[in-house]
């Protein structure tokens, strides 16, 4: 006979308010050093796939699943999931993981034979997250967390036309590094409307860098520059709903943030320049997602739509010689979606040896009209996740593995002319191949 399984979210909350507060504090403390130290370790070639967004990215526990975790997520990945799921923290949570992903992306990022339809350098992008959380008081949980929560770029190089033993050097890099302090109203359950319902809200502090290199591989001075920038004005909106043990669903809304990333120096044709400006925007993004347990097997399901058309272009204006300029870089971005699908089934007498699987399908974002050799390939992606954790009761360690992919061949009648979009790559190939491997460890404590 089937039975409903009470997944964790449904375990009866202990409150202890006044720990809670010194215990968040703390971890605060410990985070700020950590994205200090991981900026720092993080790579200059970092790799993306539905635009800016990286869908194989947090955690171990949720990647497993395909990512899907806006239904049912109840640790401190809230912040990047959706906030209303703190919920589900019943003392004092901790969360920390760590994401290797290894990519190679395929583009053509100038117009000779020897750049069309060329693999970059591997991409060794080491990402994180460290998040702790609280519940403050039977309808209160509050938390923190930060991580990168986007990215993009690539490096190329290859020979130059009658270069000799001359390489030509071709790198971009975005990075957006987010810290979000959350809280989640809990509604008594049964108080209003059967089960259990919360509104959580995240507060998102951004800080993008963006660098850019160009030039021969042994002093790449056509182009050199470094900027960075920060926006306070991010929100991240959640509501979930829990109206049965075993069953729970959510929506959660991102909204637009554009960040102006400046430098003081730079090089162009070898030249200094000054004043470096180059705005980048992370898109709004709608998305929902259920999930279900019966038994030993739970099922997740996740929709995320994302705004990719507010990339339409972008300008990179500087001075040079006491002269502005202005470069376009066209996006031409399209509205796309985001499907995940997550399966988990429990071994072990007390459920606590969980083996999961998961698919990812993400519809094509980037224009073949102005394709990039640094980002988004035009055509839809797939990835499959595993993983497995163990799950005593008071912590879990969670592992997972995603693969993705994704590959098409631009023809020439199909690419814009160089001198309207002059940061476009050439016709070619373009894809993206990646292995995403991930680790984290959480716990909540009873206070």
């Amino acid at each position: 006979m089937l039975k409903l399984r009470n997944f964790k979210a449904a375990r009866a909350p202990v409150h202890r308010s006044g720990a809670c507060f010194s215990s968040v504090t703390g971890a605060l403390r410990v985070a700020a050093a950590l994205v200090g130290a991981s900026s720092v370790a993080l790579t200059a070639s970092t790799s993306h796939a539905a635009g800016f967004d990286t869908p194989i990215m947090y955690t171990a526990r949720h990647q497993a699943m395909g990512g899907a975790a806006v239904g049912y997520v109840d640790d401190p990945s809230a912040a990047y999931h959706n906030p209303a799921g703190l919920q589900g923290v019943h003392g004092f949570a901790l969360l920390g993981n760590f994401s290797l992903v290894l990519a190679n992306v395929t583009g053509s990022p100038a117009a000779s034979a020897s750049a069309s339809g060329i693999q970059s350098d591997l991409v060794v992008a080491p990402l994180f997250m460290v998040a702790a959380a609280c519940r403050v008081a039977s309808w209160l949980s509050a938390g923190v967390a930060v991580f990168p929560v986007a990215s993009g770029g690539a490096e190329y190089q290859y020979p130059i036309p009658n270069g000799g033993a001359e390489y030509q050097y071709n790198a971009t890099s975005i990075v957006f590094y987010e810290a979000t302090p959350l809280i989640s109203l809990n509604v008594p359950k049964d108080a209003v409307i059967p089960g259990e319902i919360s509104a959580g809200v995240g507060f998102r502090a951004s800080f993008v860098s963006f660098e850019r290199q160009q030039g021969l591989r042994s002093n790449p001075q056509a182009l050199d520059l470094d900027t960075s920038g920060t926006n306070f004005s991010g929100v991240r909106l959640g509501l979930q709903y829990r109206p049965a043990r075993a069953f729970s669903f959510g929506v959660v809304y991102r909204n637009r943030v554009e960040v102006k990333t400046e430098g003081d120096s730079a090089t162009v044709l070898g030249n200094p320049a000054t004043d470096v400006t180059f705005p980048i925007v992370l898109p709004a993004q709608l998305g929902g997602g259920v999930r279900t347990d019966i038994d030993r097997l739970g099922i997740a399901v996740d929709a995320m739509y994302t705004f990719q058309s507010q990339n339409e272009r972008s300008i990179l204006a500087g001075n040079v010689a006491g002269n502005p300029v202005q470069v376009p870089n066209i996006f031409d971005w399209q509205n796309a979606v985001t499907l995940r699908f997550g399966f988990e089934y429990r071994l072990g007498p007390a459920e606590q040896v969980p083996v999961r699987a998961g698919y990812v399908y993400d519809a094509q974002v980037s224009s073949r009209r102005y394709p990039s050799a640094f980002g988004a390939p035009p055509v839809a992606t797939q990835s499959f996740t595993f993983g497995g954790g163990y799950d005593p009761g008071p912590w879990q360690l969670n592992l997972a593995i995603a693969l993705r992919g994704g590959s098409t061949t631009v023809d020439a009648s199909e690419v814009a002319p160089p001198n309207e979009c002059p940061t476009c790559g050439f016709s070619g190939e373009y894809g993206i191949s990646a292995t995403g491997i991930y680790l984290d460890f959480s716990t909540d404590i009873p206070l």
